[in-house]
């Protein structure tokens, strides 16, 4: 009977830890849709761009161990609404700190994708006091030829079938949403202020920052995260070897990339 006793309260533990509570917060014109996870310090996860917070559910269980995950979908992403079908990283960033005040939440950490990480930017220089440490992968200080490229070819119909059945895993209002958010991506070619850090607004970063780039990410090239690194006072660089870009979703780095991340929001690298 003990032991019967036991499984049953570990079962109930483990339900408590992993359960997700789905809410969602009115804040600057939109209905942001995010879940939380897990319990103790908080740990902000930032998807990428065209997916939604479900792009994390390959580390959820371990993380939740150890931090209460706050698992946003960016406006227009997801179940988020975005009723001025506009997109910038800055208004990203805005978002996500009127979210962090709506839950209370002063000081965090925090690990963002592509589009996330460029959001970790904008908020890391528009207070450099609340980011306890973060994270950026396949992140950029600004938009470069090769990614504008990208952005200009992909369409609606003319994307690989690859990413638009990935797409349309995160998209819950299917094709129309998918081209309302390429129609945003394809705007982005002709941005040129919303990603325009240079070095001396780098340099007001004051957390550790851990830079993970793929080798070979065909979006920002190994200039742009090497600068980064020398620009942010207390970076740290992850260059995957043969990676493209968001190495960390190839099965040959998940792992490694949960062990390190736990290890540098720890203050342990």
């Amino acid at each position: 009977m003990k032991k019967i006793i036991i499984l049953i309260g570990y079962t109930l533990l483990l339900a408590t830890i992993y359960a997700q509570r789905a809410e969602y917060a009115d804040l600057n014109g939109i209905k942001l849709h995010y879940q939380t996870q897990g319990s103790g310090e908080p740990l902000l996860l930032l998807h990428n761009f065209t997916s939604s917070h479900k792009v994390w559910e390959p580390w959820l269980r371990d993380l939740a161990k150890q931090y209460t995950l706050i698992l946003p979908d960016m406006r227009g992403h997801g179940k988020s609404t975005n009723p001025s079908n506009l997109f910038t990283h800055e208004q990203s960033a805005k978002d996500m700190y009127a979210l962090m005040d709506a839950l209370k939440i002063e000081k965090f950490k925090a690990i963002g994708a592509s589009s996330g990480g460029m959001t970790l930017v904008h908020m890391a220089t528009m207070d450099s006091t609340r980011i306890e440490s973060m994270i950026l992968v396949g992140a950029t200080s600004h938009f470069g030829q090769p990614c504008r490229q990208i952005m200009a070819n992909s369409q609606f119909e003319t994307v690989s079938e690859d990413w638009m059945l990935d797409m349309k895993k995160h998209q819950p209002e299917g094709d129309a949403q998918i081209k309302r958010l390429l129609g945003q991506f394809n705007a982005m070619q002709n941005s040129y202020d919303d990603m325009n850090f240079t070095a001396p607004y780098l340099s007001q970063i004051k957390c550790p920052t851990l830079i993970v780039h793929g080798e070979l990410d065909e979006f920002f090239p190994l200039e742009i995260p090497f600068a980064m690194a020398r620009a942010i006072p207390k970076a740290s660089l992850w260059i995957v070897p043969n990676g493209g870009h968001l190495p960390i979703w190839d099965a040959r780095w998940a792992d490694i990339f949960l062990d390190t991340s736990k290890s540098f929001l720890k203050g342990e690298l």
